[in-house]
């Protein structure tokens, strides 16, 4: 009679059999290295991943939705779907754009110029020879 891993074998063992105990065991480790349960969880792991950098992706983090998805699955979804976006913001318009974007796609403002001549490039500027 093969035995198996569970918790109703467990609460029915008797601890003073060695044998038995032994038997449980050997039972539940079988399980444990079973290859098809190692296969599954690294399915799963690998499709949280993918789902968190495509959730990343959106928001211009894929890498960290990567790393978030395979550690947390769908609490890391939730994580990088609550950060803060990557892209960079628009000093005239305030829409976000692609990182390396030299023109806002929104408003077609150039981001570099428009960075330079913006309220808080002003105050930052004014700001910057004060201290204490």
């Amino acid at each position: 009679m093969a035995l198996e891993c569970s918790l109703d074998a467990l609460s029915t063992l008797d601890q003073t059999d060695p044998e038995a105990v032994q038997a449980l065991l050997d039972a539940c480790t079988a399980t444990l290295l079973d290859p098809l349960l190692w296969k599954w969880a690294l399915f799963i792991t690998l499709a949280c991943a993918l789902v968190g950098a495509f959730i990343g992706w959106a928001k211009g983090r894929w890498l960290a939705g990567l790393v978030w998805g395979a550690l947390l699955g769908p609490i890391g979804w939730l994580v990088i779907a609550l950060s803060r976006s990557g892209h960079p913001e628009c000093p005239e318009c305030g829409r976000r754009n692609v990182p390396a974007a030299k023109v806002c796609r929104h408003c077609g403002v150039h981001l570099g110029s428009a960075a330079n001549r913006s309220e808080r490039a002003r105050l930052r500027r004014n700001d910057s020879g004060r201290g204490w």
